[in-house]
């Protein structure tokens, strides 16, 4: 399995304050059983520095070489009107270099209408990823099918499974069957750890024929 957002390189966003925090997450990983984790820090119009992210990143891969536990880059992109540019000339990084574009948006306000944003990406030739889609109050389920149309994949967190706030919304999500991904969205080893118990457990109960394409082979990295 392959976790596509993460907060685990060191000091850079508001993830993993550390080095050993760091290491406390890789071991949980071990423990779930998560082979391949992409490092998603925050990137927006403000905050870009890929040079920063990337020597970051180098720095982690030689630092936890012990741990069985694949790295891969990218970042998580808070959508802004006139990315595309900063995402053709590499400012906004892809997950692993790659069409694919792990994006979040507002989860206070409607600014921007998100099937279009998503349309946009992917007439340029990416694949967005709308990340923890459980988060967005304001979308209309009508939404979400149209999001799919319009050539994105959807993420929902893990710990969302076991929060009343969002439970409902990820029912909902799944009775429609547009999920595409289960991350962990992992921030730290304390309250935003690495823990997808309530997810699996879901899972198993309500959707046990789809617990492989979750929890099994959803590397869509593993031939690039």
């Amino acid at each position: 399995m392959i976790d596509i957002h993460s907060h685990i390189l060191p000091g850079v966003d508001d993830g993993s304050r550390s080095l050993e925090m760091t290491k406390n997450i890789l071991a949980e990983y071990v423990r779930e059983g998560i082979e391949k984790v992409m490092c998603t820090p925050h990137q927006g119009k403000a905050l870009r520095r890929p040079e920063v992210l990337k020597a970051a990143f180098a720095k982690l891969v030689d630092d936890v070489k012990d741990y069985p536990v694949q790295l891969l880059l990218g970042s998580e992109i808070y959508y802004y009107e006139g990315m595309l540019p900063d995402i053709n000339s590499g400012e906004l990084l892809t997950l692993n270099n790659t069409k694919y574009v792990l994006v979040e948006f507002s989860t206070r306000n409607d600014v921007v209408y998100i099937p279009d944003a998503v349309y946009d990406l992917s007439v340029a030739g990416y694949r967005p990823i709308v990340a923890h889609i459980e988060r967005y109050d304001y979308l209309k389920e009508s939404a979400w099918a149209e999001i799919k149309d319009n050539g994105a994949l959807i993420q929902v967190n893990a710990a969302s499974f076991a929060k009343k706030d969002y439970a409902k919304t990820i029912k909902r999500l799944f009775k429609r069957g547009v999920v595409d991904f289960i991350a962990s969205d992992c921030h730290s080893d304390g309250r935003r750890n690495v823990d997808f118990t309530a997810a699996r457990a879901y899972i198993t109960k309500k959707a046990p024929r789809e617990y492989y394409k979750f929890f099994g082979d959803n590397d869509i990295f593993a031939d690039i």
